[in-house]
């Protein structure tokens, strides 16, 4: 039996200065509202809902509750105030508009050095695994961005199950699940879903407590390798994940995957083993590169407590290095700017570099 509405603590949150009562809401993006209940979620709102109309409309049609000014944590007005000025501002300079020529460009590099690794999978199928593995990895980057709907509200989605789903064959609805929380509750134990690596690694005292201590001695040098296993281990996660929700399309889109991908390599030539070599390969390095990346810049730093407002999980749960570089940029998917893309989530990962200034104006202040 499910737990009662009553046992799940405060049902209310929030939002520009107003309390509003979430007794009876039923939030249309799933039980993420819950991590907001009993705090202020103006900035998460504005950083998820600041692109749709509809939300505000939404919003005002809540009711409001009656709190205690005792029952909500203290949390600085001022950092609520400064996100939501930094919002107006970069609203202003035009720096949510998508890039459309930009991404156009970075996703047909993709999708052809896809076709490139199938043409050669028969005559070198580790190196063009390798290639792929890449590739699915930059996929994953350019699906990061619609599934914040970096492109504008039409079309984002439909991008993101083109590189999720047809040439990654994975699910844009089970990242999304997953990712808006990490973005919710950056860094936070229990609740932001990429710290759960325990019981193979730890990167706090608290989560240290549930690791062996040889896995500890030895996780500077197992990390990189076992991230090999990451894309195998979510694979199963992923498509049941699609069935438990009847998400009949991505499921489609995940068989039409195999289907172009078995084709393609039998096209060009490969035997069975030659394509289970290939696909191992692409697999295995795909998890490697992105865990690498992921991990400069959310593990090396320290955790936040849940009731950290947005501006402080952004400034003090990530880390930006190598900033400044473009190529450096495309090469990791932007995650070298991983406060400013939290700060601000929807904008544009081209964009990111600009309000560099701004974002450390804010964090001194």
């Amino acid at each position: 039996m499910g737990k009662p509405k009553e046992e799940k603590g405060p049902m209310w949150t929030k939002i520009h200065g107003r309390t509003i009562d979430l007794t009876n809401f039923r939030h249309p993006g799933g039980n993420i509202i819950e991590l907001f209940y009993g705090m202020d979620a103006t900035s998460a709102f504005e950083q998820f809902h600041g692109h749709y109309a509809g939300a505000f409309k939404m919003l005002r049609s809540l009711p409001t509750k009656e709190v205690d000014a005792s029952e909500i944590p203290a949390q600085p007005d001022s950092h609520v105030e400064e996100m939501s000025r930094l919002m107006v501002e970069w609203r202003e300079r035009g720096l949510f508009k998508p890039r459309p020529l930009l991404s156009a460009s970075y996703g047909i590099a993709v999708t052809l050095a896809i076709m490139a690794s199938v043409a050669m999978c028969a005559r070198a199928p580790v190196i063009a695994g390798i290639v792929v593995g890449t590739c699915w990895a930059h996929c994953g980057f350019l699906q990061h961005m619609g599934g914040h709907r970096e492109w504008g509200r039409r079309w984002s989605f439909f991008w993101q199950h083109y590189f999720e789903g047809l040439l990654k064959g994975g699910s844009a609805s089970w990242w999304r699940n997953r990712h808006n929380k990490h973005h919710a509750k950056t860094n936070v134990l229990g609740e932001d879903g990429d710290l759960r690596t325990t019981p193979f690694f730890a990167w706090d005292e608290t989560l240290a407590k549930k690791v062996p201590d040889w896995s500890l001695k030895t996780q500077a040098f197992t990390f990189l390798p076992a991230l090999g296993a990451y894309v195998f281990v979510f694979a199963f996660t992923v498509r049941k994940y699609s069935i438990v929700k009847k998400l009949w399309h991505e499921l489609a889109l995940m068989i039409a995957h195999y289907a172009l991908f078995y084709n393609g390599c039998r096209y060009a030539g490969a035997s069975l083993g030659q394509l289970a070599a290939f696909y191992c390969t692409g697999y295995a390095w795909q998890g490697i590169y992105l865990g690498f990346f992921f991990g400069l810049s959310h593990f090396a730093v320290e955790r936040v407590p849940s009731t950290a407002t947005w501006l402080e999980s952004s400034m003090i749960g990530t880390i930006d290095w190598a900033g400044n570089s473009a190529f450096l940029g495309y090469m990791s998917g932007f995650l070298n700017i991983q406060i400013e893309h939290h700060m601000a989530p929807q904008m544009p990962m081209e964009n990111l570099r600009q309000i560099r200034a701004d974002c450390k104006a804010s964090a001194i202040k």
